[in-house]
């Protein structure tokens, strides 16, 4: 993880060195769990670009290789999670963290997903097949060949995600969820990161952990952190030098 105290410091030196603008914690966390977004986005079109890489035979392999370093970043925002129909009618609501699905499966029984079959000790799980279209997904059905089975079932993802055919009433969704933040006691929590300060005198103030909450982001983010929320605060404070700052050694990396 990324720690928000050092962020805030590294940020706050750098509009500071000309004495152009103070950063108050107040703007910091104004722009903190956005620049997070940004650069959590950033992360998908790197697998782009890693894929036109490859292409064009210059991505580095094994451990120095593009698509892997991004998807080793990626991981940690990876979640499974066990649904049940709160309506046993093949409807199923969202996860409130989630950002985008990676799969749908379905267990053949009322056992977990995990567990094995005693039998062939093979895995009791059948991988459910995703339609975003709504019009697709009524050819789907209102066809005699691609009609969805419980051996080949299908599942329409809207503002709910409904699972056909309706008799299945469990899925198990694996998701990239959104980043929120982790606590000084390692606990994570879907807020945004925070830093947070203790009013010590009249004009002296001290961090406070207790308070505080660190970026969920892999620590080697740091750097990128303090340039993402540099360009969004040279854009409020109308400060050219720290938005340009931040830009031009964005460039260099």
């Amino acid at each position: 993880m990324v720690s928000i105290r050092a962020v805030y410091e590294a940020l706050k030196d750098l509009a500071n060195k000309d004495q152009k603008g103070f950063i108050t914690p107040a703007v910091f966390n104004n722009f903190a769990g956005l620049a997070q977004l940004n650069i959590y986005n950033e992360l998908f079109q790197e697998l782009v670009k890693a894929k036109q890489l490859q292409k064009a035979g210059v991505n580095p392999g094994r451990d120095k290789s593009v698509r892997k370093q991004t998807l080793e970043d990626l991981s940690f925002f990876v979640n499974t999670v066990n649904l049940n129909s709160p309506t046993s009618d093949g409807l199923f609501n969202k996860p409130q963290n989630l950002s985008k699905i990676i799969s749908i499966s379905e267990g053949t029984d009322s056992r977990s997903v995990f567990e094995f079959d005693n039998d062939d000790r093979t895995y009791n799980i059948k991988n459910v097949e995703i339609v975003y279209d709504v019009e697709k997904m009524d050819r789907i059905l209102s066809s005699n060949l691609s009609t969805p089975t419980e051996d080949f079932p299908v599942a329409l993802v809207s503002n709910v995600i409904e699972v056909f055919p309706s008799t299945i009433n469990r899925v198990r969704l694996t998701y990239y969820r959104k980043p929120g933040s982790i606590q000084f006691d390692g606990d994570e929590t879907s807020l945004p990161p925070t830093y947070s300060e203790t009013q010590i005198t009249s004009n002296m103030f001290m961090f406070d952990p207790q308070n505080s909450t660190n970026f969920m982001l892999p620590s080697h983010y740091d750097n990128e952190l303090v340039m993402e929320i540099a360009k969004l605060v040279g854009v409020r404070l109308r400060d050219p030098n720290i938005a340009g700052y931040a830009v031009k050694e964005e460039a260099s990396e």
